[in-house]
């Protein structure tokens, strides 16, 4: 009987955490832009952000807007995303997410930092590099592996 209620009490916390990532942060819909997109990013809800933004015209706050979540959805992807667990996956997603940072701000160091990290360490695996439709973004903007 201890076991059932511990087994319960584990699905349990595990269906909140879940739940946790799919409610709407509350945030007014008369309140700014940059507002509401800091509140989605705090709950890790980037596609949400990012579909936002697509909607909105693009301006200057907007590209800035688009880089500071895709930088948070790579690190995101990179560092704690536990929804997958094959090391390789989480480094092209993240990888991809950064590639769509430096096409707004090639400057960003952040990023520019990042992709250097996870190609060094591709480095050190023989035969192994991101897959090929990321490492041809990364050749555009000049990383090679």
């Amino acid at each position: 009987m201890k076991k059932l209620f511990i087994l319960s009490a584990l699905l349990l916390m595990s269906a909140c955490a879940n739940n946790q990532n799919e409610t709407q942060p509350a945030v007014e819909e008369n309140t700014d832009l940059e507002t509401r997109i800091d509140a989605l990013i705090d709950a890790d809800q980037y596609t949400t952000a990012l579909d936002l933004l697509d909607a909105e015209t693009e301006s200057e706050e907007v590209l800035a807007l688009k880089e500071k979540t895709y930088l948070n959805y790579g690190l995101y992807l990179e560092y704690r995303d536990s929804n997958v667990t094959n090391m390789r996956d989480k480094m092209n997603n993240a990888l991809r997410q950064y590639v769509k940072v430096l096409k707004i701000n090639p400057d960003n160091e952040k990023a520019i930092t990042e992709i250097e990290q996870i190609l060094g360490i591709y480095s050190t695996f023989p035969d192994r590099s991101p897959d090929e439709d990321v490492m041809a973004e990364l050749k555009e903007l000049g990383f090679n592996n």
